[in-house]
Formats: structure tokens, sequence, C-alpha cells
């Protein structure tokens, strides 16, 4: 479903099975509630069911997603370019990678933002990921759709907070300025800018011990604001549940709450 151009708008109560790719998608809109939305998009075979996105924000202000029920295979909600006032909550998602900011950067030249997102109230089972920030590299590689980077903007103010997971397949909170279609590339040339990024309140069960990744690009000079507090999850990899206390990161400036 694309939603274009809508204003003061409400939508309720709408059910999706098995869409064939981005499930809903705002673009160019304000004022908009969407609430007690269903969407299930799974794979019936061993390969993941990709670019099965539940819902996709674009050009867009003040955009409300509340009580959403996903199970996919890509991004449960993505605020992708020029996504401002976006708020997330009291959502449950099943599998899939959780809350995404992007991926952004994927046009050369050209200026995006994402500012004031709220992901909150979220309850998660099984999914590679809670909290996600991915640009693209500053190098071009190839073209768009698939490929692709050199974009310019920023990413800011943005929160994650009372969130659970259970079973998380992978290291939950990621920031990635490295996202690219091709395997080699040079990590530190994004010059997007990442800054005010909030988790709180967050915690559960993942298959690894590393609770985090923060690749943030040293030609940006790194990503300032970044801010943990109450977060803690338990490592159920092994025999014994321990707690998960890895973390990489890289050009993250002043940690808050954690070290690098």
């Amino acid at each position: 479903m694309l939603v274009v151009t809508a204003e003061d708008s409400y939508f309720h109560g709408l059910r999706f099975v098995q869409p064939q790719m981005w499930t809903v998608t705002i673009v160019g809109s304000k004022n908009v509630v969407l609430e007690d939305i269903f969407v299930s998009a799974i794979s019936r075979s061993s390969k993941p069911a990709r670019n099965t996105d539940g819902a996709n924000t674009m050009f867009s202000d003040n955009i409300t997603l509340r009580r959403w029920e996903i199970e996919n295979g890509d991004d449960s909600i993505a605020a992708k370019a020029n996504s401002t006032n976006i708020l997330i909550e009291d959502c449950i998602f099943r599998d899939g990678q959780g809350v995404a900011i992007g991926s952004i950067g994927q046009y050369a030249d050209r200026f995006e933002i994402v500012e004031n997102v709220m992901a909150r109230n979220i309850k998660q089972y099984g999914s590679n990921y809670v909290a996600r920030i991915k640009t693209w590299t500053g190098e071009q590689n190839d073209w768009p759709p698939n490929g692709g980077g050199g974009g310019i903007g920023y990413a800011r103010n943005i929160t994650w907070e009372n969130i659970t997971i259970e079973d998380g397949a992978k290291s939950p909170l990621i920031i990635n300025q490295c996202y690219s279609n091709v395997a080699k590339v040079n990590c530190s040339t994004s010059t997007f800018d990442i800054s005010d990024v909030k988790y709180s309140g967050i915690s559960g069960t993942i298959k690894t011990s590393r609770y985090a990744e923060f690749q943030c690009s040293r030609s940006q000079g790194g990503c300032d604001g970044i801010v943990m507090n109450d977060v803690k999850f338990v490592d159920v990899s092994g025999d014994e549940e321990k707690e998960a206390t890895g973390i990489k990161c890289s050009n993250v400036n002043d940690p808050e709450g954690f070290d690098c």
C-alpha cells in the first residue's frame, strides 16, 4: 500500500498477508496516524523473505505508527530519507530486523535527513536487531536501486525506549556507516552525520555475547551524543546463560553509559 501526499489522515485495522515487497510506504505525507495494523510476510523456504519491510516513511513529517504487529524478513519499520517527527509505539515484531533508520545516503551528493524519531514500548521475538542505523559509504559503487553511495546529510535525535527482545539472532544495537552492495569498501568514507542517539530501557535475550556494534565514519569525525541507559542483554548462545557484555565500536565520540 502506498500512502502519497496524505494530510491529517487516519488508517486503522488493516491486514496484509504475504505482500510481495514493502508492505506500507508513506511518502510526502504529514500528520498521519496508522494504527492496529497486521503484517505477515514470511518465507516458506530456507531463503529469507527479503525486502518485506512492514512500513517505511519517506519525505514525511509527523507520522505515528501505533500497535502494529509484524512478522517478516526485513526491517519491521524503517524511517528513510527526509523522515521527521516519527513515532513508533506499542508494537509487536516477530523475526525481521526491528526499527531501522535508513538505509540513507544512497544517492551521490543528495542531501537527506532523518530527525526526531522515537521507537518505544515494543516487544520483539527472534528479530535480528532492535535498533539499526545504516548509511551508505561515501564512495559510490554502481547505481541505485541496488548500488550507490556518496549521499550527504544527517540523522539526529533518534531514540529507542522501553523495548524487550527474546531470542535475538544478532547484536541488537547497530550503527553501520559501511552500507554497500559490494563486499570490499572503505568504511570510513561516509560524510553522513549521526548524532544524539539514545537507547533507554532495552533488555532481553540474544544469541551472541556482543550486544552492540557501532561503526561510525572517520571522514565525518565520528558519531556524537550516543547514550545508553538501563541497557542489559543476556547471552543464551551457550549451555549457560550469561550477561552479554561485548561491544565493538569505532569513532564514537564521548560515549555516555558505556565504554568503547
